[in-house]
């Protein structure tokens, strides 16, 4: 996630009081008596969606902790006090039962996963506190591997990547208790056609819905699915969200919990990768096929391990979340405005066709046999997308 500079703001002055008062009042209970703060003044990281407060702790043991405060914000919120009086905490309190939840579950769980330490809620200032996770992102990991062949980093990214699609296996599973329900082809192509709607919508009929529906059709023509298994999800399981300590365990984070299939939230972490602005803008080069086959690899063998992999499913959710995310970015650039607006005009169509050959590769490796015949490829200079 990128920092941007916090802006010091007198209106913001009471709220770190208060909070760095609230932390101070509880630190016996969290760390044991004598504990301390280093500082009462916190260091503020501004990210894209939110405010990290950052306050070092001296354990009455003498270790050295660091305890967060996390409060939501918007790209154009600049001060704390902005940020906690917009209407965009609704999840929040979600958000933190999920990260207790997580905690009561993971904590004595196995050894290489990782767990967040939930401390308090601030509902004055819809504020969760909690431990820091000294850790690199998935993201990261990733991206400093980009010119790496084997050695050292391509080990600790095979080894992320396997603990991350344990990590998901265990939270689809044992800390909650997955079920077979109903579901059919049917469910599926209803899925795949909003997303269509909404992608010819936003890209004003470039994007051809119907074209993408029979694309996901044709592959599914021949395949009987009566029933899915279903889970708690993730819901936003993403590179980002995604931590690698420096001792090798893997924590997710974010966690919003909703009800779904579980290959949706595999689907998502196995393309995410490739819904990077850097990957779409670099038409596909900037991470290699190579590196993410590996990446791809480690997920799905620490997801399944020892247990059948139904590869159908991976692949058409893969494909699926593709669409996902295509919708994504064909909404924000319909958003644009001024000289943003202007830009849509030759972005759109290259963003189009990056997604439109995404979505052929994850569908033609459904069924090879019938690869050839289920697309035409659009140029990013076409202006209108069919997928026949």
């Amino acid at each position: 996630m990128a920092i941007v500079q916090y802006k010091p703001n007198e209106k913001d002055q009471p709220i770190i009081d208060d909070i760095s008062t609230r932390i101070t009042r509880s630190l016996d209970e969290w760390y044991g008596k004598g504990s301390s703060l280093d500082s009462r003044i916190p260091e503020i990281r501004s990210y894209r969606n939110c405010f990290l407060l950052r306050y070092p702790v001296s354990t009455f043991q003498g270790e050295k902790k660091t305890v967060l405060v996390k409060i939501r914000r918007n790209p154009k919120m600049e001060s704390l006090s902005l940020a906690i009086n917009a209407a965009i905490h609704s999840n929040i309190p979600t958000e933190y039962s999920s990260l207790e939840f997580v905690f009561s579950s993971l904590a004595s769980a196995q050894e290489n996963l990782g767990v967040i330490r939930p401390f308090d809620y601030i509902e004055k200032y819809h504020a969760i506190v909690m431990e820091e996770f000294p850790s690199r992102t998935l993201r990261d990991i990733l991206i400093s591997q980009r010119g790496s062949k084997n050695g050292t980093g391509m080990s600790e990214l095979r080894d992320a990547a396997l603990k991350t699609g344990r990590w998901l296996h265990y939270f689809h599973h044992h800390v909650h208790t997955p079920s077979q329900t109903q579901y059919s082809t049917n469910d599926i192509l209803n899925e795949v056609q909003g997303y269509g709607i909404q992608l010819e919508t936003a890209s004003h009929g470039r994007i051809n819905a119907r074209s993408l529906f029979d694309a996901f059709s044709r592959k599914l023509a021949n395949v009987q699915i009566d029933s899915m298994v279903f889970s708690q999800s993730h819901a936003d399981m993403t590179c980002d969200n995604v931590l690698y300590s420096d001792d090798k365990k893997v924590c997710i984070i974010d966690i919003k919990t909703r009800l779904a299939p579980i290959y949706s939230d595999l689907g998502l972490i196995l393309i995410h990768p490739e819904t990077f602005k850097s990957q779409i803008f670099s038409g596909g080069t900037y991470l290699s096929e190579s590196l993410l086959k590996k990446y791809r690899a480690a997920i799905i063998a620490g997801y399944f391990e020892d247990q059948p992999e139904d590869e159908l499913l991976v692949k058409l959710y893969s494909a699926i979340k593709v669409l996902d995310k295509w919708t994504m970015y064909e909404e924000l650039m319909s958003k644009y405005k001024g000289f943003k607006y202007l830009l849509s005009f030759p972005v759109g169509p290259f963003v189009t066709s990056y997604f439109q050959n995404v979505l052929k590769k994850y569908l033609d490796s459904i069924n090879t046999s019938e690869a050839r015949q289920a697309f035409r490829v659009a140029k990013p200079t076409d202006q209108s997308v069919s997928l026949e």
